[in-house]
C-alpha cells in the first residue's frame, strides 16, 4: 500500500467514517495498528522532521501511540540529525513522547547513544528532547560522557548534564 493510500485509510479509520444507519448503535474501534508508516512533522509549514516506523498503534479514545523501529531525521541548523530507537510511545494530544531500548543519534561523524529519552513541549511550544540516563557522544578523536542531556532539535545544540567527562586524543574509530 502506498503512503497516500495508507494515509487515506488512516483518515477514514481515525475519523470513524461509515454509513449512518438509523436505529443501529455504532461502536468505534478504539485502536488502529499500521505497518510501514512514514511521517513528516511541520512547524508553521516548514518541515522539521521526517521518518519511518515499522509499526504504529494509535488509540483513538486516548490519543496514545506506541511504535516500533523508529528512524527519524531532524532538520537542525547545525546539520541533519538521524535518530533511531527500537520503541517509542507517547500521547499526541499532550505532545509527550518517549523512546526506549537504546537510542542512537548521528550527525556527521558524531554519534550519541543513551538508553532512553523523552520529548516534551516547552512554554514557547518548541519541543525539547531530554534524557536522565547515561549518555555518550563520540566523534573523531573524542568521547564525551555524562548522566543526562538536553537536545534542542531546532538548533542541534546538545548539553550534557551530570558531571560530564571529556576524553580527547583518541585514535580514529575503525
Amino acid at each position: 500500500m502506498r503512503l497516500r493510500e495508507a494515509t487515506f485509510v488512516f483518515l477514514i479509520l481515525a475519523t470513524g467514517c461509515r454509513a449512518d444507519r438509523a436505529g443501529v448503535t455504532q461502536q468505534i474501534i478504539p485502536q488502529v495498528t499500521m505497518d510501514g508508516v512514514e511521517f513528516q512533522v511541520d512547524r508553521r509549514g516548514v518541515p522539521t522532521a521526517s521518518g519511518r516506523l515499522e509499526r504504529l498503534t494509535y488509540r483513538r479514545d486516548t490519543t496514545d501511540v506506541a511504535a516500533s523501529d523508529l528512524t527519524m531525521d531532524l532538520t537542525a541548523a547545525a546539520g541533519p540529525i538521524r535518530l533511531t530507537a527500537p520503541t517509542a510511545s507517547g500521547n499526541l494530544a499532550q505532545r509527550h513522547f518517549r523512546v526506549t531500548g537504546g537510542i542512537r543519534a548521528t550527525r556527521g561523524a558524531d554519534i550519541a547513544t543513551t538508553p532512553s529519552a523523552a520529548s516534551r513541549p516547552s512554554s514557547d511550544g518548541r519541543i525539547g528532547i531530554h534524557g536522565d540516563e547515561a549518555v555518550q557522544v563520540a566523534g573523531p578523536g573524542y568521547r564525551l560522557t555524562g548522566t543526562g542531556f538536553d537536545l534542542d532539535p531546532a538548533s542541534g545544540d546538545l548539553a550534557i548534564r551530570g558531571a560530564p567527562r571529556l576524553v580527547v586524543g583518541l585514535p580514529p574509530r575503525p
